[in-house]
């Protein structure tokens, strides 16, 4: 770790000596915004993967069905202006008139049947075909051309609240018919406020002002999003000029953003939680709740909150953090390594012979490197030897969805704002990041949570189901994010909670 800091502290001597490119005061007065993220995205067509690297992309070029408010996260009208529940199963949205796509295609209720009806196509391979996004929809029903009904499988209350993310980006039918997904995955189709121009693999995506856009043009006239890997050389890029904002600056070098002269810190406690998967979907040590209670005591939480994460992140001791609406308070796990070893022993294991890989991904969450080989050296104080795999964001995320990670991973999840929205998708095996399942009786409670449309049914559920979750140790519980974002001086953007790096609330001000 100090070879690391060395390094990044050198990258960042050389950027506060260097001059501000022309670049930056051209792209100031041209009103040109460059993003510096940590991977490409995986696709340019939406309601394709769960991945909020990808989708904070797609979300310039297509709008939602519904918006959120960015205080209190509660749905709100976008390409929909009104809904109502019309029977335990049946959902109505009233949808907005004189929209139109980029090509010139009105949008209608035929795009939403459309968009849902891929997702939940099997030839699509959707993430979102999963009961935890549109699996529960059985129907999507066109009243008139600005009416919609979702007809569900059972009650799902939570559907309003799945319509205001990212599986709900509307693509347009009569394109998406006519083209067909591998066309608009390469010139991709939106109500956005901002349009397609180019994709340049392993480099940067650009995109331009809509100026039809139906809420108004945006004060941004272009946006790029530049694909930068390492944290020290997108920390370099923000100091010297070359990007405009940066997530995820790492705490220890929050003083040199702020001493630049040419970037201001913006700071946010986040929705997202960070958690270190213990992955009991195959034959290994992690199927027996003794061994994952044990790397539970075994990880120093606060220890890794002060020493790595400078304290920048609140400790979570269950699977929901207080963002979500359906939390309730769990236990911590003590760290005791003593309770550790014993636990261990308990389940016929020494410490000494066993051996584990964590794979984590580095760029792509506050020091997720750092804090793996952090959690590698806390276990091997008691004697465990962890080799640490270290992956490119893209493949990170293939190894999880095709069940081929070591027997702990590091991952991130938001933006986490509901139970269903977290609870399903990474506690039931059959879904595409899950780590654990199997458990028929938190399985059916699962089931059971998710169609209960009285809150106060509803906020038990979700109480035990933490509760339950909490002692199965699916996972080393870790924090909640706090997110600090490096955003240039001319550039006016308050960063959210819910994490829409959303360029069409930004301002560009000419210093």
């Amino acid at each position: 770790m100090r070879g690391l800091r060395a390094a990044l502290a050198a990258s960042l001597a050389l950027a506060l000596l260097a001059a501000a490119p022309a670049g930056a005061q051209d792209r100031a007065k041209s009103k040109e915004i460059v993003i510096g993220l940590g991977a490409e995205p995986r696709t340019m067509l939406a309601v394709t993967i769960v991945d909020w690297t990808t989708n904070t992309q797609l979300e310039h070029i297509y709008d939602r069905l519904l918006d959120r408010d960015a205080r209190t996260f509660k749905p709100k009208p976008m390409l929909a202006e009104s809904w109502r529940i019309v029977n335990d199963t049946t959902w109505e949205f009233k949808l907005r008139r004189g929209v139109k796509f980029h090509n010139g295609e009105p949008f209608t209720a035929q795009s939403v049947k459309a968009t849902i009806d891929y997702a939940l196509d099997p030839a699509s391979k959707s993430h979102f075909a999963s009961a935890a996004y549109w699996g529960l929809v059985k129907e999507v029903q066109v009243v008139d051309d600005y009416t919609v009904r979702f007809v569900t499988k059972q009650p799902w209350p939570n559907l309003v609240d799945s319509a205001s993310l990212t599986n709900s980006l509307i693509m347009p039918a009569k394109a998406l018919r006519e083209l067909g997904p591998q066309k608009l995955a390469q010139q991709p189709i939106g109500t956005g406020p901002f349009k397609f121009v180019e994709w340049k693999r392993d480099e940067r995506l650009v995109l331009e002002r809509n100026p039809d856009y139906w809420q108004g043009p945006a004060d941004v006239a272009r946006v790029t999003f530049r694909f930068i890997p390492e944290f020290s050389a997108r920390m370099a890029a923000l100091l010297s000029g070359e990007i405009d904002i940066m997530k995820d600056v790492p705490p220890h070098v929050v003083e040199a953003v702020e001493r630049s002269g040419r970037a201001k810190l913006r700071a946010t406690v986040s929705s997202r939680i960070n958690y270190l998967a213990l992955v009991n979907l195959k034959p290994g040590p992690m199927q027996d709740v003794r061994v994952r209670r044990a790397l539970n005591h075994a990880v120093n939480v606060e220890e890794l909150i002060t020493q790595v994460l400078k304290g920048r992140a609140t400790r979570m001791c269950g699977p929901l953090a207080p963002a979500n609406v359906d939390y309730a308070p769990a236990e911590c796990y003590k760290h005791d390594p003593q309770r550790a070893v014993a636990l261990l022993k308990e389940a016929g294991v020494d410490p000494a012979k066993l051996q584990l890989t964590l794979d984590t991904p580095s760029g792509r969450y506050p020091l997720d490197k750092d804090v793996s080989l952090a959690i590698a050296a806390q276990l091997g104080r008691l004697g465990l030897k962890v080799n640490v795999v270290v992956n490119e964001w893209g493949t990170h995320l293939d190894k999880i969805k095709n069940r081929k990670t070591g027997d702990m991973f590091f991952l991130g999840w938001g933006p986490a704002l509901h139970g269903q929205g977290t609870v399903q998708p990474l506690f039931l095996a059959d879904q595409t990041y899950s780590s654990y399942g199997n458990n028929p009786v938190l399985n059916e409670k699962i089931r059971r949570a998710s169609t209960l449309l009285d809150p106060k049914a509803r906020a038990e559920a979700y109480a035990e189901l933490q509760r339950l979750i909490r002692d199965e140790a699916p996972w080393v519980f870790l924090w909640q994010q706090h997110d600090l974002y490096g955003v240039a001086s001319h550039i006016e953007w308050t960063p959210r909670a819910d994490e829409k790096v959303w360029m069409y609330e930004a301002k560009v001000v000419a210093r």
